[in-house]
């Protein structure tokens, strides 16, 4: 079902609907036309497209996001190689998006509502996230545009540790997401964290170790030193880069930060490690939390964090260790 779907073999059925939300497949059927989203406002632009927001039809106001994925032409003649490669990624990614998220359901993750195939593009619906991603989250309130107290950032710590459990231990295969970062975390009305964009995940059978890649995929900064090396990945690649959004949470600083370019270290990681075995690791703390009696959280917070990303990766907790740890931190 899925490869015809995404090979487009799909079309004639009309889109795939993966949840109960969208009620019938005509609430979509403005997606199969040709200027389908054209008066749709874009809300993000990434690698394979544009996101827009819409009302879905006969919800009384529900709000969806949807992800247009352009397809290259696919007429040999007019396909350079680059092209050709790119429409193989981009399939992939689909494919990659369909087969976890299409059939898995947490409240930390979230849900692909349906996928449409057109001749030039796909679109992949999603519900939308009113608070936008932890990302856009950071340098509002780095810029004093908006709030991130404490008890929020922990949390959205507590919550994607929650949907890390699920995907590797409560999950037949296990999935590795393979690019957790701020950006991927995706905050509903409530605050409450989602896990996006599995466009690079793999289902991992439970007798395989490790699975091996023909390349390093994901984001510098987040990528496990051992995936780097070896072009190996486990669900503890995963936990490496949770370590690097726990540090992200609790110091307001991301990886490309241009604070961690001016130091001796040059990563958030090696950074942040230093700072905690030092006489003040307060001074890891962002300055808009301190002073509110709970830097000691904060501080074991960025333990745990030190704890996932060591170098070897058996010494790393699993997520269920990991989600068992922050939600005993209480406030």
């Amino acid at each position: 079902m899925v490869l015809s779907a995404v090979k487009g073999g799909g079309r004639d059925g009309g889109p795939a609907i993966f949840s109960p939300l969208i009620k019938k497949a005509e609430d979509l059927a403005f997606l199969e036309k040709d200027d389908g989203v054209a008066n749709l406002e874009i809300i993000g632009r990434g690698g394979c497209g544009e996101v827009y927001k819409a009302e879905l039809p006969g919800s009384n106001g529900k709000m969806i996001a949807i992800k247009k994925i352009i397809q290259p032409p696919k007429d040999a003649a007019e396909l350079t190689e680059e092209d050709s490669r790119l429409l193989n990624k981009k399939m992939r990614q689909i494919q990659s998006e369909i087969n976890t998220v299409g059939r898995i359901r947490h409240r930390n993750l979230l849900p692909l509502l349906a996928h449409v195939s057109r001749p030039d593009c796909h679109y992949l619906v999603y519900e939308f996230m009113k608070n936008g991603s932890l990302q856009d989250l950071l340098n509002d309130a780095n810029e004093g545009r908006r709030e991130l107290d404490w008890l929020t950032r922990h949390k959205i710590a507590v919550g994607v540790a929650s949907g890390l459990e699920y995907l590797h231990m409560n999950h037949n295969d296990r999935i590795i997401h393979r690019d957790l970062k701020p950006a991927n975390v995706l905050l509903d009305d409530n605050m409450e964290a989602r896990i996006a964009d599995f466009g690079l995940a793999k289902a991992m059978p439970d007798y395989k170790t490790h699975i091996t890649t023909s390349n390093v995929a994901g984001t510098v900064g987040y990528i496990a030193p051992e995936y780097h090396q070896t072009i190996k990945f486990t669900d503890k690649c995963d936990i490496y880069s949770f370590g690097v959004v726990l540090g992200v949470l609790v110091m307001g600083k991301i990886p490309s930060d241009e604070f961690f370019q001016n130091t001796r270290e040059l990563s958030l990681v090696k950074w942040m490690r230093n700072i905690m075995t030092s006489e003040n690791p307060s001074q890891a703390i962002d300055p808009k939390l301190m002073g509110n009696g709970l830097e000691e959280q904060m501080l074991l917070v960025l333990k745990i964090a030190c704890f996932c990303t060591m170098d070897d990766p058996k010494q790393r907790p699993n997520s269920k260790d990991v989600r068992c740890m922050l939600s005993q931190i209480k406030h």
